[in-house]
């Protein structure tokens, strides 16, 4: 049954599970959530843990809603869907299921949601499906989808259909004033990339951070002490890039035989200095000079261990781009036990519309090595600091 008209109701009855997917298509990263009034007064979202504050929800204890995760980061097409189960309607007063188009929320973009193929679908255990579309062509970036209540005698399902912008969705729907756009995009398998726009990111800097732990607070023996190496030294993590620019210039920069580059000439790319211990709250730092991006092609950000035992889930290390006007992007090394002491982390490709950042995290016996897999064609010679 297709709910077509703003108020049009349907009778779900009593269910063990209810299932609400959005689907779409199109290369927009739309985002499902789910917003709540308890009927004792309690108020709260389920939605992505890519936004800050975000939860996926539990199925087992309260809300008894649980979101499957976040698709199509980085406005990639495809057969995108987010899925996302409902338990128990009885605590509530309501819940209002919405989706938000964070492509353009984060970007200021004024598409409307007619420009996309996205639907809802709300499937019961009985077999019974309800679908609404995001066919709308009022302007906003969030549309309230349809609405759950709990009644004496039968559950409801309500289309609400209603696009607003973000202020006034966090004033009016219950919950939704804790809602704040993702404060950074988390890549979080490998392979998993994100789209830069241009139009955005061709002036200033980007600036690239690597950081890391390499003791925890009371870690004095054992694993850590192995990691530490003897007499307590902290691992020595660098970081570096391979560089290709439009012309055919290829290279390095790095602490390691103090090829630092330059931020106002060739190749645009400043080393910011060498953290020998990790101990600096900042880690290590790059800046790359983005008012000459349209002469770059790919960057390749890598971290090697120069000091220590190769253990890559101990040192907590993670890499973060920071582009102003853009949500910070961040891939992180956690669960990863290599025992090669080099690691490709993330790559960027620089294209007339977009800066696609990409996910690597793959482990080298060290710089020629990581050379040979991308293709980069430069000579090696050994180094030191």
């Amino acid at each position: 049954m297709e709910l077509k008209q703003k108020g049009q109701k349907a009778d779900i009855g009593a269910f063990k599970q209810i299932r609400v997917s959005l689907i779409w298509t199109s290369p927009v990263d739309l985002d499902l959530m789910a917003f709540y009034k308890t009927k004792d007064g309690r108020i709260g979202g389920v939605y992505s843990d890519n936004y800050a504050g975000g939860s996926l929800g539990n199925v087992n204890k309260f809300p008894f809603i649980e979101l499957s995760g976040d698709e199509g980061v980085g406005a990639s097409g495809g057969d995108n869907s987010e899925e996302m189960r409902i338990m128990k309607l009885d605590d509530y007063e309501s819940i209002y299921i919405c989706a938000l188009n964070f492509t353009d929320a984060s970007s200021g973009s004024s598409h409307v949601f007619a420009d996309y193929d996205a639907r809802v679908e709300v499937v019961t255990d009985h077999g019974e499906k309800h679908t609404v579309a995001l066919d709308s062509r009022s302007p906003g970036p969030v549309a309230v989808l349809c609405r759950f209540e709990a009644g004496m005698i039968t559950n409801s399902l309500i289309n609400d259909s209603e696009v607003l912008m973000l202020d006034e969705f966090r004033s009016k729907i219950p919950g939704a004033d804790k809602l704040k756009l993702a404060s950074k995009v988390t890549l979080k398998a490998k392979g998993d990339s994100f789209d830069i726009k241009q139009k955005g990111a061709a002036s200033g800097e980007c600036l690239v951070n690597l950081n890391w732990n390499t003791q925890p607070a009371g870690a004095k023996s054992g694993f850590f002490s192995k990691l530490l190496g003897s007499g307590g030294q902290g691992v020595d993590l660098d970081l570096g890039c391979l560089f290709e620019l439009n012309n055919g210039t290829k290279g390095a920069i790095q602490a390691l035989g103090d090829a630092l580059g330059n931020f106002n000439a060739p190749p645009y790319i400043l080393h910011c200095g060498d953290d020998r211990t990790g101990a600096s709250a900042e880690g290590e730092n790059m800046r790359i000079n983005l008012s000459h991006s349209s002469q770059f092609r790919r960057i390749l950000f890598y971290a090697f261990i120069y000091e220590g035992v190769p253990n890559w889930a101990a040192t907590d290390a993670v890499i973060t781009l920071k582009i102003p006007g853009q949500p910070s992007i961040e891939a992180r090394m956690e669960g990863e036990t290599a025992s090669k002491g080099f690691c490709a982390i993330a790559m960027l490709e620089f294209a007339s519309t977009a800066i696609k950042a990409t996910k690597l995290v793959s482990f080298h016996n060290g710089h020629e090595d990581c050379d040979r897999q991308y293709n980069w064609g430069l000579r090696w010679v050994a180094g030191s600091k």
